[in-house]
């Protein structure tokens, strides 16, 4: 399910309560400062469910965001707000403490406990949400967190940030059984970035252990294009031996240098059988996605797809291929920079 706000499309004097409203629908009942003119009002902002976690694309021109005491409506439920800045400088307050906050930098507040968030100047964000009692951490703990600025300097922050910007913008194109898989790794990426800033490894280790799958092909998703991406590099990234990455891997059917060879081959296949990279050469093509010989490059995709990259381009131009990588065995250790 997919809720959407844009102000473009209202009145001026209907844009103040849309926005309101849409406030509402996250935090309860709060205090909204807005642009005094509705003629500068800007707010756009996507919500899609992922399972228990909402997930919001917001960009607006709000001013600032208040609640001044505890909630007095017991319909709404308490939730943990993970804001990731995108775009644009806030300005966090609650339980005493107060940071601001740049584009890569999260922030968790508490819903239902008074808090004061500013916005300067426009804001573009991704807000996730989760119900307080699932999240399943002690208010003790949750009490010296919020509000405080969680640089995406360590690993686990910068993977979540991008799980959590991924999930905003592509649930478009993953239906509703599929979405639902993403949740237990929100949750668990959100209690494992609370733990590591409050020190708690101890309370990180298990969260961080079961996301690491997810936390690997979001990485090396991220990375395709690099020829230096091998297994001793995504271990290191993420704090493991070569043999629990292995070992987390083969659990899920997939063999490491394989996987990222048919990523690789899909993009090259993508881009032989556009037009937009008509003029590009096939060598090119290969080394923008890590392949670092073209004879080596024009084996393994005639392999994989029954045809030659040249003889794609002669026999699809301008169009998409349909074709389906076959499947082409590799060694469990080999590594992902000589594919």
């Amino acid at each position: 399910m997919t809720d959407r706000l844009d102000v473009a499309s209202l009145a001026p004097g209907d844009r103040a309560d849309a926005v309101r409203e849409f406030s509402w629908s996250i935090n309860g009942r709060i205090e909204v400062d807005l642009p005094p003119n509705p003629d500068h009002l800007r707010a756009s902002a996507t919500t899609h469910a992922v399972g228990s976690v909402k997930v919001s694309e917001i960009g607006w021109n709000v001013t600032g965001l208040r609640r001044v005491t505890a909630p007095v409506d017991e319909d709404m439920v308490p939730q943990v707000l993970v804001h990731l800045q995108e775009a644009g400088v806030s300005r966090f307050q609650q339980g005493g403490r107060q940071s601001v906050t740049r584009a890569g930098d999260l922030a968790v507040i508490e819903n239902a406990k008074p808090y004061e968030v500013s916005f300067l100047g426009t804001m573009h964000s991704v807000l996730v949400r989760v119900p307080t009692c699932v999240l399943g951490l002690r208010p003790s703990l949750l009490d010296h967190v919020t509000a405080v600025r969680i640089g995406s300097e360590r690993p686990v922050v910068g993977a979540a940030a991008a799980l959590f910007a991924r999930l905003a913008r592509d649930q478009a194109a993953v239906d509703e059984a599929e979405t639902a898989l993403f949740a237990q790794p929100c949750v668990d990426l959100i209690r494992a970035v609370v733990s590591l800033t409050l020190g708690r490894d101890d309370l990180a280790r298990a969260p961080l252990n079961s996301t690491l799958l997810q936390r690997v092909q979001e990485y090396v998703r991220l990375h395709l294009a690099e020829p230096d991406l091998t297994a001793a590099r995504i271990a290191a990234e993420h704090q493991v031996s070569v043999r629990q990455l292995y070992l987390v891997l083969s659990r899920a059917g997939i063999t490491l240098g394989d996987w990222i060879r048919t990523q690789r081959l899909e993009e090259c296949k993508r881009e032989l059988a556009s037009s937009a990279y008509q003029f590009m050469t096939i060598e090119s093509i290969a080394h923008r996605w890590g392949f670092a010989s073209a004879p080596h490059f024009s084996r393994v995709f005639k392999a994989a797809y029954g045809v030659s990259p040249r003889g794609l381009r002669l026999q699809t131009p301008g169009r998409e291929s349909g074709l389906s990588p076959a499947t082409v065995p590799t060694r469990q250790g080999t590594s992902a920079g000589s594919l």
